[in-house]
């Protein structure tokens, strides 16, 4: 694994380590943590917990994950998302397949949330975060898709304030 990325917004800290064309990724979910409802359109994702549980989301359905739970896949094109459910921290473990640009996704992500750019509620703040976003979302859009906020408003950020 290499040094833990930070994002202060989400309250995650993650490893990374590459496996071929796959990638690994160590979650520490804080309390108060989460990762927002989004899929991914051409990749599968691996989810396990190491330590601790966590709530998740699997399409529309909301459980309660814990280390007895064994691997849980997460198809292309599958609704999900992350919560911290108590007061310790989790521990999951994620192998993204293929990896295509999730390590540079999630590593940007991070340095916009230590940078600022967004509040404590993950909203963009001010035209500079509105600009940063657009052009993340822009730029990624083709490997991970929010679902907040719709669909629409993300194509109608993009066309105002990606360069």
């Amino acid at each position: 694994m290499t040094t833990t990325v930070d994002d202060p917004v989400n309250r995650v800290r993650m490893a990374f380590e590459s496996r071929g064309e796959n990638l690994l990724v160590d979650v520490w979910l804080e309390p108060g943590g989460n990762l927002p409802p989004h899929l991914h359109p051409r990749q599968e994702e691996r989810w396990s917990v190491v330590e601790g549980s966590a709530g998740f989301q699997f399409g529309a359905e909301k459980i309660t994950i814990t280390p007895a739970d064994g691997e849980i896949v997460v198809g292309p094109d599958t609704v999900h998302a992350l919560s911290s459910v108590s007061p310790e921290e989790a521990h999951l473990r994620c192998e993204a397949v293929p990896a295509l640009r999730l390590r540079q996704f999630l590593e940007e992500s991070a340095a916009a949330a230590r940078e600022g750019m967004f509040t404590r509620r993950g909203l963009p703040r001010g035209l500079r975060g509105a600009r940063w976003a657009a052009n993340f979302l822009k730029e990624y859009r083709e490997e991970t898709v929010f679902l907040s906020p719709p669909p629409l408003v993300q194509r109608l950020a993009i066309a105002l304030f990606a360069r």
